[in-house]
C-alpha cells in the first residue's frame, strides 16, 4: 500500500465515525485536509508496527535484540566477548528455540550451533545384553564400594567407575605449546582448550553427570 492509499483509507475511516447527515456532508468537504492530517499518523503508526515485525524473531531483531536477551538472560557466563551482532542473535535464537536434553544427539546439537559442527559426545556405560553391542567394552572400570574395616572417614561411599562421565571430543581453538623461553618448568608442554564450549556443556549438563574434554587440532 503506497503512502497515499494508506493516507486515504485512514481519512475514510476517520469520516465513518461522524454521523451521517447533509450538514455533515458540507464538513466533509471543507475539512478533508483536516482528516487526511489526522490521517498520517496513523498510517505512521501502522508502517511502525510493519518494520517492528521482524523483532518478533530474535534472529531478525535489531531494535529489540537488546530485551530479548534481557529475557533470555544474556550475556550469560559463557557468553565470550567482543561478540556481533548476527552472533548475539545466533545465541539468542539458539537459546529460546532449544528444547534442552540429555542424550549425545542433543550434546552434539549444541556444540554444532556453537560453530563446532564435528564435536562427538560419548557416554560410558557397562555392557547390557540387548543394548551393547560387539566391540562394546565388557565392564566399566574401578566399580567399589566402602568396605568396613578397609576403608576409612573421608573415602567415598560408592565408586562406579565411568558411568556418570561423558567425553567430548571436539576442536581446540586454544593450542598454546611450550616455548622455551617463554616457559618455565612445571608448565605443561602443551594447553589445548575451547573455552566457549567447555563453559557451554557445563552449563546445560544434568546434575549428577561430569563432561571431560578432549581435543583435535
Amino acid at each position: 500500500m503506497t503512502t497515499e492509499e494508506c493516507i486515504k483509507k485512514y481519512a475514510g475511516l476517520i469520516k465513518a465515525l461522524f454521523p451521517t447527515g447533509k450538514i455533515w456532508e458540507t464538513i466533509f468537504e471543507t475539512s478533508e485536509e483536516l482528516f487526511r492530517g489526522m490521517a498520517v499518523e496513523f498510517c505512521r503508526v501502522d508502517d511502525r508496527s510493519k518494520e517492528l515485525l521482524v523483532e518478533l524473531d530474535p534472529l531478525t531483531a535489531d531494535e529489540l535484540l537488546g530485551d530479548w536477551e534481557a529475557l533470555l538472560g544474556l550475556p550469560d557466563e559463557c557468553t565470550p566477548e567482543g561478540q556481533s551482532i548476527d552472533e548475539r542473535r545466533q545465541q539468542a535464537r539458539g537459546k529460546l528455540s532449544s528444547q534442552g536434553g540429555q542424550s549425545a544427539n542433543f550434546y552434539e546439537e549444541v556444540a554444532a550451533s556453537l560453530g563446532f559442527p564435528d564435536t562427538i559426545v560419548r557416554d560410558f556405560h557397562a555392557f547390557r545384553v540387548g543394548i551393547s553391542t560387539v566391540t562394546h567394552p565388557l565392564t566399566n572400570p574401578f566399580e567399589n564400594y566402602f568396605r568396613v574395616g578397609e576403608n576409612r572417614v573421608g573415602d567415598v561411599l560408592e565408586n562406579i567407575g565411568w558411568t556418570f562421565f561423558y567425553e567430548v571430543n571436539a576442536p581446540a581453538t586454544i593450542n598454546d605449546p611450550f616455548e622455551v623461553g617463554i616457559d618455565t618448568v612445571g608448565e605443561p608442554l602443551v594447553v589445548f582448550g575451547n573455552p566457549l564450549l567447555q563453559c557451554t556443556m557445563k552449563k546445560l549438563k544434568p546434575a549428577h553427570a561430569m563432561p571431560f574434554f578432549t581435543y583435535t587440532t
